[in-house]
């Protein structure tokens, strides 16, 4: 399964700790990424929140098709 198959079977917000173990990156790397707008993400209360189906628009967005 893809990453972004794997992402697609989510129904439930996920939380930057979810995506980085997916990724394979740091929730550091991820937090950047959001706090400097490229990474679209949702502040609930003191929590950042990530909407699969944006994440899976910003990723396809970025595929290099390699």
């Amino acid at each position: 399964m893809s990453i972004i198959e794997t992402i697609e079977t989510r129904t439930t917000p996920m939380t930057v700790a979810e995506l980085g173990s997916i990724l394979g990156r740091s929730p550091k790397t991820l937090y950047k990424a959001i706090k400097s707008g490229r990474l679209p993400a949702y502040r609930i209360g003191g929590a950042i929140t990530l909407d699969p189906v944006e994440v899976v628009a910003w990723l396809k967005a970025r595929h290099t098709g390699k």
